[in-house]
C-alpha cells in the first residue's frame, strides 16, 4: 500500500517516569517536545532491541514506529513498502521480511542501497532533511514517505526532496553552435585487463565523430600508443569500458578545444549511473570547473571527459600499470599543472560514470559512491599527490590522507619556531564578546606564537575601558584607539601598522574558537606554496554553518552565494566534497582570516571604500589576481555570533549602504562577475547552498499580442525630427488614471509629443478621464494586460512605427514616478544632447550592467539597430516578474550594448539595487533627479527614511507634494469602516471579550 500509514497503537502510559516510552514519550517525541536528553535516552533503550541500527537512526520520524515499538512483528508491508519490489531489487532476500534480520534496512537507512532499484539511495536523515514542502505529508516516518509518496514523485519526475531531485537525468545541453571537423580526434578505452582490451580491440568499430578509437589495459596504460601515431593536434580523450559517451562527444570537445587553444587538458561535466537497472538514466550532474593543482592534491577533483592534445601528452611519463582510470588521469594532470601548461573545461555532459567500474571522488556524492575506494585503490592516489607534491608544497608542507573520506588528503605545515601571528581584533564596546573572544583564542591557539592587536573604535563604556588597561600591560598585546565612525576596512588597516607578525588573522570580535591548535590548522594550508589566504568554517551557535566559502554570482540580485550555509544536518553536509576537504573558493569571510602580511601590504591592504560589507570578497579577489589560491579549511571548530554588535542589512540606512557597497564591489570587478565565478561551474543553482543543479531554463507563455481594444489617434499629429514621442505605459487595477499623470503629461507636452497607452482595459468605459486624455495626447491605445509594460510599448511600436521613425527619438517610460518634481528643461537638454544610443535616467549592475525601463531614450541608432526590432518581435510573457527583468528589462540594454551601442545613464554610475528607493533624497536634493517612485512611498518595502519626503517635494513642487498627500490618505469608506471596528473592539473589550480587533496602518 502506497504512501500507508503505520497507524498500529501504542502502549498506554505506565506513568510519568520522562525515561519510558509510553504513549505520551511517542506522542510528545512525534511532536518534537521532547529534550534532546530524552531523546538520546529513548534512543540508546531502542538500540537493545534494534542492535542492527545504528541508534542515531531510531526515531519516528525516520523508522516507523511499529518497527520501533516491536521488531519482531514489523513487516515493510504494514509500513506501505511493496514486498514483491523489494524482492525484485534485493534479489539475495528470500522474504521481505528479511529486511530488518539481514541488515539490510541499515544499509538503506544509512544510504548505503537504494530502498528499491528505481530510487537513488539516501540517508534517511539527508532524505527528510531536504523533503520540499509540496512533498511534504505529516505522520509518516521517512522511510513510509520514500517507500511511498517519495517514490510515486521521483517515478513522475516530480519535485520531491533537495538530496533527490539531482538525481533526475539532466536537460540535455544544448547542441554545437558550429560544426567543426572532428578527424583529428582519439578515443582510448581502457579495461580492467589486457585480455578484455584485446578482446575489445578485435571487434571495435568507429563510432561516429571520432577519428580513431583504441583499446588498453590499465595493466598496461601506454599499450594504445602504437603505431600509427596519432599527429601532433590530435584530441586523444580518455574513458572506461563501463562508461557512456554522449554520440556528439567527439564534436562537442572539438568545439571547446578551438575556443581555447591554448589549453592543453580538458574536462567535460559527467552523469553517475545509480541504478545497476537498464534503461534507468544517469543523474546528479557533476558540474565542475577547469582543473586547479589545489583542487586535484586535495580531492582529486578531475572527471568527466579527460581529453590531453596529443603534443603534451608525448611529453607526459605514463605508468607502468595503475588500478583506476582515475589514479592514471590525475597522474598526467598533475604533470600538466607541475609544467604550468593552461587548461580548460566544457560545461556540458560528455560522460555517464558507473563509479563502482570506474572510481572518481564526485563533488556530490551518495553514501553508496563513497564505497566505490578500496584501502588499495586510494593508497594508490595517495602515492601520486605526494609523488608530485614537492613540485607543489613549500619546504615543511606534506600531504596526508583524510580519514573519513577515501582518495582525498589534507594539507598539513611544520610550523617554524620564528613564525608569529597577529591577530587583528576590532571592536567597540560589547565587551563581554571581545572578552570571550580572546578567552577562546588563548585557550585553543596551541603552540604557534601570537599576538594580539586589539583595535578599539570609539568604546565608552567603563567595563571596556577598565578591561583594556588590563589588556594593555600584558606583553603580547597592543592596544590601538581609533576615534572614527565605523569602518571595517580602516579599522584593520590601522590596526596593520602595529603588527609584528609575519602573518595576520583577521578576527571578528564574536568568534569563539572551540577547537585546539587552531592557528596550525589555520596555517596547514599555506603548506600549498601557492597558497595566499586562509578562511575557516564558521559555525552559528546552534550548530549550522555561517560560513565556508564564497563563491561570486552572475546575472542574479545576489552577488554572493556561501554553500553550506545554514546546513545543520550532517548526513547532508557529508555528500558535499567541497565542504569535507580544505577546499579553495574564490573569497573567504574576514571575520576569520589568515593571510600573510607581505601579501596584505603587497594589494595595500583593505579598500576604505567598502567600510562594512564585502571588504573581504575584494580583499580576496585582489590577493587571487596573481594566480594566488584563496583556502577554506573544515578542519576547526569555530562559532560565530554573526553580526550581534553590527545586526544585519535588511533595510533602511543599513540596505542602503549594502547595496552602494554591492554594487562597489561589481563595478571594481565587472569582468569577473561578467564571466563567473572561476571556481564555480555555472551549472549549479545560484542561490542554492547544497550545489544543486540550476533550474532548468524558464519557458515563456508565448509571444506577446498588442490585445488593443481601443485605439484614438489625434489627426492633426505630425510628427517632428525636432520632438521626440514619449509612450507612456499605464495599468491601474480598478482603471483609474491618477490626477498627478494629467500634469505630468503636461509637462511631457512641452517637450514631446505623448502617446498613452493603458492595460487599464476597463478604462475604455470612463469617457471624463478619456477626454482629458484627448486634449493632451497624440495618440491613445487601451489594451488587455499582456506583458506588463513591455506589452505597451510593443503596442505602441508596431501602431505607430512610421511616426516613431519620423520623431527627434522614443522615450518609453510608465506611471511608476510621481513627478515632475522640478521642470523637465534639463532633462530634456541632456537627452537632445548626449551623443549615447540609449540614454537611462539610472543604471542598475544587479543581474548584468543594465539601463532602469522605468525611462528610457532611444536614438534613431538604436531604432534602427537589428537588435531592437527582434527584442519587440520576439517579446514574450513571462509568468514570473523576475523572469520578465532578466529577460526584458536587463536582456533589453545588454543586447543592444552587445550589438555596438552606446548606453548612457544620466544621473547615477555603476547603482546596485532599487536606487530610487534607497538613495532618493540624495538623487533630488544632489542631482536634481525630477521624479519620485510610487513604490516608495506607497510599499517602501525595505523601510527605507521617507519621513521627509513632504519637505523635500513641497519646497520644489507644492502641488505634486499635496496630490501625493490625498494619494497617501486612506479613502474615507476605509476610514469609516476602521472607525466602526475600532468602536466593535472596544464594545468586545468592555464586555470582558478577548477578541480586539484593532485595524494596523499599512507602511
Amino acid at each position: 500500500m502506497t504512501g500507508h500509514r503505520d497507524n498500529q497503537g501504542v502502549e498506554p502510559a505506565s506513568g510519568k517516569d520522562n525515561t519510558t516510552l509510553d504513549a505520551q514519550a511517542w506522542q510528545r517525541w512525534q511532536s518534537g517536545h521532547a529534550s534532546a536528553e530524552e531523546i538520546e535516552h529513548w534512543q540508546q533503550q531502542l538500540h537493545q532491541q534494534l542492535p542492527q541500527i545504528p541508534p542515531e537512526l531510531l526515531d519516528p520520524s525516520l523508522l516507523p514506529i511499529a518497527l520501533l515499538r516491536d521488531p519482531s512483528q514489523w513487516s515493510p508491508e504494514d509500513s506501505g513498502l511493496a514486498p514483491v519490489d523489494l524482492l525484485t531489487s534485493h534479489r539475495d532476500l528470500t522474504h521481505a521480511n528479511q529486511l530488518l534480520s539481514s541488515g539490510r534496512l541499515r544499509e538503506i537507512a544509512l544510504g548505503h542501497r537504494s530502498l528499491f532499484t528505481d530510487l537513488p539511495p539516501v540517508h534517511l536523515q539527508a532524505y527528510r532533511d531536504g523533503l520540499r514542502p509540496v512533498a511534504c505529508q505529516d505522520g509518516l516516518s521517512a522511510l513510509e514517505h520514500l517507500g511511498g509518496i517519495g517514490r510515486q514523485r521521483f517515478q513522475r519526475g516530480l519535485p520531491l526532496g533537495k538530496d533527490l531531485d539531482r538525481y533526475q537525468p539532466p536537460a540535455p545541453d544544448p547542441g554545437p553552435s558550429e560544426f567543426i571537423p572532428s578527424a583529428a580526434s582519439m578515443l582510448v578505452v581502457f579495461h580492467p585487463t589486457q585480455k578484455e582490451a584485446e578482446a575489445k580491440s578485435a571487434r571495435t568499430s568507429h563510432p561516429e565523430g571520432w577519428g580513431q578509437i583504441r583499446h588498453a589495459s590499465l595493466e598496461d596504460p601506454s599499450g594504445w600508443s602504437g603505431a600509427p601515431a596519432p599527429d601532433d593536434e590530435t584530441l586523444v580523450s580518455f574513458c572506461h569500458d563501463s562508461d557512456q559517451l554522449d554520440p556528439q562527444a567527439a564534436l562537442r570537445m572539438a568545439q571547446c578545444a578551438a575556443k581555447n587553444p591554448a589549453a592543453v587538458l580538458l574536462t567535460s561535466d559527467e552523469t553517475l549511473c545509480w541504478s545497476d537497472e537498464p534503461g534507468i538514466p544517469a543523474g546528479n550532474r557533476q558540474s565542475r570547473t577547469a582543473i586547479t593543482p589545489f583542487r586535484l592534491l586535495c580531492r582529486g577533483c578531475l572527471g568527466g571527459l579527460v581529453t590531453i592534445r596529443c603534443s603534451t601528452l608525448q611529453q607526459l611519463t605514463l605508468p607502468a600499470s595503475t588500478s583506476s582510470l582515475h589514479a592514471l588521469l590525475l597522474d598526467l594532470a598533475l604533470q600538466i599543472c607541475r609544467r604550468g601548461d593552461a587548461v580548460a573545461h566544457c560545461p556540458e555532459v560528455l560522460l555517464q560514470r558507473s563509479i563502482r567500474a570506474n572510481p572518481t571522488v564526485p563533488d556530490v556524492a551518495s553514501p553508496a559512491d563513497r564505497q566505490c575506494w578500496s584501502p588499495e585503490l586510494s593508497a594508490e592516489i595517495l602515492a601520486i599527490t605526494q609523488r608530485h607534491s614537492p613540485s607543489f608544497l613549500v619546504p615543511g608542507g606534506q600531504l596526508t590522507p583524510v580519514d573519513s573520506l577515501s582518495a582525498c588528503h589534507q594539507l598539513q605545515l611544520r610550523t617554524e619556531p620564528t613564525v608569529l601571528v597577529s591577530v587583528l581584533i576590532p571592536f567597540r564596546d560589547r565587551v563581554d564578546l571581545t572578552q570571550s573572544c580572546v578567552a577562546s583564542l588563548r585557550c585553543c591557539a596551541g603552540a604557534v606564537s601570537y599576538e594580539l592587536i586589539l583595535i578599539d573604535n570609539g568604546s565608552e563604556e567603563a567595563a571596556t575601558k577598565a578591561w583594556l588597561d588590563e589588556q594593555a600591560q600584558l606583553d603580547d598585546v597592543c592596544v590601538v584607539r581609533v576615534d572614527e565612525p565605523f569602518n571595517y576596512s580602516r579599522l584593520n588597516n590601522i590596526g596593520r601598522r602595529h603588527a609584528r607578525g609575519c602573518h595576520l588573522l583577521l578576527l571578528n570580535n564574536d568568534i569563539e574558537f572551540r577547537s585546539a591548535e587552531v592557528l596550525q590548522a589555520l596555517l596547514d594550508p599555506f603548506a600549498y606554496r601557492g597558497t595566499t589566504a586562509v578562511g575557516a568554517k564558521l559555525r552559528y551557535p546552534d550548530g549550522s554553518i555561517q560560513h565556508q566559502g564564497v563563491a561570486l554570482v552572475k546575472g542574479e540580485r545576489r552577488c554572493v552565494v556561501e554553500p553550506g550555509k545554514h546546513l545543520h544536518s550532517a548526513p547532508v553536509l557529508a555528500t558535499l566534497t567541497p565542504l569535507l576537504v580544505q577546499e579553495e573558493f574564490t573569497a573567504a569571510t574576514g571575520a576569520c582570516l589568515m593571510l600573510r602580511s607581505s601579501d596584505f601590504d603587497r594589494i595595500q591592504g583593505f579598500d576604505e571604500d567598502l567600510a562594512v560589507v564585502f571588504n573581504d570578497v575584494d580583499l580576496c579577489l585582489r590577493l587571487r589576481q596573481s594566480g594566488a589560491s584563496v583556502v577554506v579549511t573544515p578542519f576547526v571548530e569555530i562559532v560565530h555570533h554573526e553580526s550581534i554588535s553590527r545586526g544585519k542589512d535588511r533595510e533602511g540606512a543599513a540596505l542602503a549602504r549594502h547595496q552602494r557597497e554591492s554594487g562597489h564591489l561589481r563595478a571594481k570587478h565587472a569582468r569577473l562577475f561578467a564571466a563567473g565565478d572561476p571556481l564555480t561551474s555555472q551549472c549549479i543553482h545560484p542561490h542554492s547552498n547544497r550545489y544543486q543543479p540550476r533550474d532548468p531554463v524558464p519557458r515563456s507563455k508565448g509571444p506577446v499580442a498588442d490585445a488593443v481594444l481601443m485605439h484614438w489617434r489625434d489627426p492633426n499629429f505630425q510628427p517632428s525630427r525636432q520632438r521626440p514621442i514619449v509612450v507612456l505605459a499605464h495599468f491601474s487595477a480598478n482603471n483609474r488614471f491618477r490626477d498627478d499623470l494629467f500634469h505630468l503629461i503636461d509637462e511631457y507636452r512641452r517637450f514631446a509629443d505623448v502617446i498613452v497607452v493603458s492595460s487599464a482595459s476597463g478604462l475604455r468605459w470612463h469617457p471624463r478621464t478619456l477626454h482629458q486624455l484627448r486634449q493632451r495626447c497624440a495618440a491613445i491605445v487601451i489594451r488587455r494586460n499582456q506583458g506588463y509594460d513591455f506589452g505597451s510599448w510593443k503596442a505602441a511600436l508596431n501602431l505607430h512605427r512610421q511616426e516613431i521613425e519620423q520623431a527627434a527619438f522614443l522615450v518609453l517610460t510608465n506611471d511608476s514616478f510621481w513627478g515632475p518634481i522640478t521642470p523637465l528643461d534639463d532633462l530634456f537638454q541632456r537627452l537632445h544632447a548626449s551623443s549615447a544610443d540609449v540614454i537611462g535616467l539610472t543604471d542598475d549592475l544587479m543581474y548584468e550592467p543594465h539601463l532602469s525601463s522605468a525611462f528610457t531614450a532611444y536614438k534613431h541608432k538604436a531604432l534602427q539597430c537589428p537588435a531592437f526590432g527582434r527584442f519587440w518581435e520576439t517579446l514574450q510573457i513571462w509568468p514570473r516578474k523576475r523572469d520578465l527583468v532578466k529577460q526584458c528589462e536587463v536582456g533589453l540594454p545588454v543586447q543592444l550594448q552587445a550589438a555596438g551601442l552606446r548606453l548612457e545613464s544620466l544621473y547615477t554610475h555603476n547603482a546596485n539595487g532599487n536606487v530610487l528607493h534607497y538613495d532618493w533624497k540624495h538623487l533630488i536634493e544632489q542631482r536634481g533627479f525630477p521624479f519620485l517612485k510610487v513604490s516608495l512611498l506607497r510599499d517602501n518595502p525595505t523601510r527605507q527614511p521617507v519621513d521627509t519626503w513632504p519637505e523635500v517635494i513641497g519646497q520644489r513642487n507644492p502641488q505634486l507634494a499635496a496630490s501625493i498627500q490625498r494619494q497617501l490618505r486612506p479613502k474615507p469608506g476605509l476610514q469609516r469602516m476602521f472607525e466602526r471596528l475600532r468602536r466593535r473592539g472596544n464594545a468586545s473589550d468592555r464586555r470582558g471579550s478577548r477578541a480586539v480587533i484593532a485595524p494596523t496602518s499599512r507602511r
